[in-house]
């Protein structure tokens, strides 16, 4: 089970690094696929002899497409709520950097040791944290710059005042938290069994709206159609922001450090 979870996991998050384009075609290739279902389903009871003794009461299907919409909402708020973190951390991370590199620039506390060592840091959390492992795993070269980054900011704290060094720490804190946030997010995207439940309860709500259909596949194959352009809608939606990193090699690190 644990290893199914895992390739099932592995081809969702391939699936989620694809451009909106080719995620949109899959999805709609799974909606086919379940408006095929239905109306094989639908048609299984339509041909028997008293299609209408198998039919359901129209309400019933209110049974299963709630709990289908309740799971969907859940789910959603899980992937749009680890979209705003992500971009919460990503806007911290670059307003600290921002205000300790200008702290210490030479018009003010200047420390060009805390500079460089900020710039060295920015690179290689860039290159290769964001491009690379798209902040999936730490980076040896990024942790190592990090580290001279609290040396430096630990020495610039003996020479400067208290209320000043207050402020280093802080900042060099911010910075330490996003990076911590951003790793995170990223080693931890949502879990692959609740995209499962989602996609089952999905297939389960089309065989509920055939099953109140039996007599009558015609208006079955309209509900059916309607119902699996809104699931492709609400995947597709879904799916381009799961990984909210999708976009990170498009970033340009000047939006944190000018001349990074």
């Amino acid at each position: 089970m644990g290893e199914s979870i895992a390739f099932l996991q592995f081809h969702l998050e391939a699936l989620f690094r694809q451009s909106p384009l080719v995620q949109l075609i899959v999805f709609t290739v799974n909606g086919l696929i379940f408006f095929a279902i239905g109306m094989a389903f639908l048609r299984v009871f339509n041909r028997r002899p008293t299609p209408s003794a198998w039919t359901p009461v129209g309400p019933y299907f209110s049974a299963v497409s709630v709990i289908f919409a309740l799971f969907l909402a859940f789910h959603a708020s899980d992937i749009w709520s680890n979209k705003n973190q992500a971009e919460r951390a990503y806007a911290d991370a670059g307003s600290a950097i921002h205000q300790l590199y200008d702290l210490s620039s030479p018009e003010e506390l200047n420390l060009p040791e805390v500079r460089n060592a900020l710039r060295t840091y920015v690179h290689f959390v860039f290159r290769d944290e964001w491009r690379k492992s798209r902040n999936r795993s730490p980076s040896d070269r990024a942790t190592n710059a990090f580290h001279d980054l609290q040396l430096q900011v630990l020495q610039a704290n003996r020479t400067v005042p208290a209320p000043i060094a207050a402020q280093l720490n802080k900042l060099f804190n911010d910075i330490a938290r996003s990076r911590a946030e951003q790793l995170w997010i990223g080693g931890n995207p949502i879990e692959t069994t609740s995209w499962l439940a989602v996609w089952l309860l999905g297939l389960l709500t089309h065989l509920s709206v055939a099953a109140v259909h039996f007599d009558k596949p015609k208006a079955g194959a309209v509900a059916l159609a309607l119902v699996a352009l809104a699931t492709v809608v609400a995947f597709w939606s879904l799916g381009i922001v799961d990984d909210p990193y999708r976009f990170s090699d498009e970033l340009n690190p000047g939006n944190w450090l000018p001349g990074s």
